[in-house]
């Protein structure tokens, strides 16, 4: 069973975040669980850097740093 989880910081970069996550869905046969870990700073600079909140959209579980 493949699980994978992504951290998510408040660091710059969110597009590589998208970009790894939209690559993960692409071959959803590979792998059985993915979540992500993300920051309220992760939220605020995603939707500064991509003017969206297309994770809130994801098929998967979302945690925060307090989970």
């Amino acid at each position: 069973m493949q699980k994978i989880l992504i951290a998510i910081t408040g660091a710059s970069g969110s597009i590589y975040s998208n970009l790894l996550i939209s690559k993960l869905l692409a071959i959803k046969s590979q792998w059985d669980e993915l979540a992500v870990v993300m920051t309220e700073n992760a939220k605020d600079v995603w939707q500064y850097e991509l003017g969206n909140d297309d994770y809130k959209n994801y098929p998967f579980k979302i945690y925060s740093k307090t989970d």
